[in-house]
């Protein structure tokens, strides 16, 4: 049996695309849960196993065979057998207006389990994205021991280095950080922060540029110092680091005494040394659709803390978004 490799970026695709699969699947449960609904456990025990009775269903109604034909067919069938009409049936009822919220519910989307529950898709990914630069580290810290690397290989071994080091750091984080005191509503905000946080993946599936030794070197140095800029700001973010805009606890000291959003600012660096370093125009038009995102996710977090914090707004007044605008 062929071994996967988890070093290849395409199985970093498929993970966010199972991970963006399996939320989908459960969104009825997940939709009842936030509003509280009185009927959550029944809709809970009937999405669990809806996929497996589903198929069944289908495939003796209408019988497909998966061998031979090609992986965007398979997935497309497998979409209809796990999100099929008792799906949307799910999907509805889960929707129904809900006159009396189900306090023990509500009591518990402020429980730390709920927060780790919530949190286990970017666990998944960020300790993947940390195994898979594994290999990647490995091979370049060889090439410089046999004294085959240059300047390149070595600004790319540091890259590395704090790209691994604020993976680990975000998972850790994760698991310890606080409760949130308050959360935003609505899709939007979501959809930025989702989108902001991985669509620079996408950039990653592009053609690497022909460049030569100078860009080359400034794209690693760009993403070290995104990197470690990044890693030193989490660090201090700590317990209250989020995706979601989510508000915790207020920090304004370090780095944030600097910037109102110093992480996204490091990030914006990182983004700039990736963009060098792929096909041109495409690695330009997302690396600049990531800023966007980045901005107006910034803007949904500040109203946010706002609400939660009303000292925010001295302090918003005094420092600037990104330090430097």
């Amino acid at each position: 049996m062929q071994q996967i490799d988890w070093s290849r970026m395409d199985y970093g695709i498929l993970l966010l695309v199972f991970l963006a699969f399996l939320y989908l699947y459960l969104l009825p449960t997940l939709i009842a849960l936030q509003r509280g609904h009185h009927r959550f456990w029944v809709i809970l025990a009937l999405n669990i196993p809806l996929m497996i009775v589903q198929s069944a269903l289908l495939q003796y109604l209408s019988p497909v065979n998966p061998q031979g034909l090609p992986p965007a067919e398979i997935l497309w069938v497998a979409f209809l057998y796990c999100m099929g009409p008792g799906w949307v049936a799910l999907l509805v009822w889960a929707l129904r207006p809900v006159n009396s919220p189900d306090p023990r519910l509500i009591a518990f989307r402020g429980t730390k389990m709920a927060d780790l529950l919530g949190g286990l898709p970017l666990l998944a990914w960020f300790a993947f994205s940390a195994l898979s630069q594994r290999a990647f580290l490995v091979h370049d810290i060889s090439t410089l021991i046999a004294g085959q690397g240059g300047l390149v290989v070595l600004l790319r071994v540091l890259s590395l280095i704090f790209s691994i080091l604020f993976c680990l750091l975000t998972v850790w984080l994760l698991l310890v950080r606080d409760t949130a005191v308050k959360r935003i509503g609505g899709v939007l905000p979501r959809l930025c922060a989702v989108g902001g946080t991985f669509l620079g993946v996408a950039m990653l599936r592009l053609p690497v540029a022909e460049l030569g030794l100078p860009l080359q070197a400034l794209s690693f140095l760009l993403t070290g110092l995104g990197g470690l800029s990044s890693f030193l700001v989490l660090s201090k973010l700590g317990k209250s680091f989020s995706i979601v805009p989510e508000a915790r606890k207020l920090v304004t000291t370090g780095p944030y005494a600097w910037a109102r959003h110093p992480l996204y600012a490091a990030e914006i660096v990182t983004l700039l040394g990736v963009m060098i370093l792929y096909q041109q125009p495409w690695a330009t038009l997302m690396g600049l659709g990531v800023i966007a995102l980045q901005i107006t996710r910034s803007i949904f977090e500040e109203r946010l803390l706002i609400e939660a914090f009303p000292e925010y707004v001295a302090y918003r007044a005094r420092v600037k978004r990104f330090g430097f605008i």
